[in-house]
């Protein structure tokens, strides 16, 4: 599923008014969760296990968008960097933020997120290689 997902994206990030939509769409989710994350959250004790999962689900779903909405080969300098970046930024937003904490293992789980997309999207492509070269 996940390999129809990636190989999916590559061959339609080519269309211009695709690529500028999911573009827009991962502007305002990036705004969006600058919003949410300077904002109170109520949190039961099992927040904590839970937050560090939401960070890598949604780090995760950025980094697809990310892929998605740019033609850049370079993943890491142009899409996962920056990401990391947006995260440590977040971070740094809670510092100051009176509800809020900062949180290094918030940052870690981003960079787990990104990380898995990354090495699934490596993984399924070059799957997809070695599928063309045996056929």
């Amino acid at each position: 599923m996940l390999r129809r997902l990636i190989l999916f994206i590559q061959s339609v990030r080519g269309i211009v008014f695709v690529r500028y939509s999911v573009r827009c769409l991962y502007i305002c989710l990036i705004i969006l969760g600058a919003w949410v994350a300077t904002h109170e959250v109520q949190a039961s004790s099992e927040y904590e296990i839970s937050d560090k999962l939401i960070h890598g689900v949604v780090f995760f779903w950025f980094a697809v968008l990310a892929d998605f909405s740019s033609l850049h080969p370079s993943f890491w300098r142009w899409k996962g960097v920056p990401l990391l970046i947006y995260g440590a930024c977040i971070e740094i937003m809670q510092y100051f933020t009176p509800e809020r904490s900062f949180s290094l293992l918030d940052w870690w789980a981003d960079f787990l997120g990104v990380l898995l997309y990354f090495a699934m999207k490596k993984g399924c492509v070059w799957i997809a290689q070695k599928k063309k070269e045996s056929v």
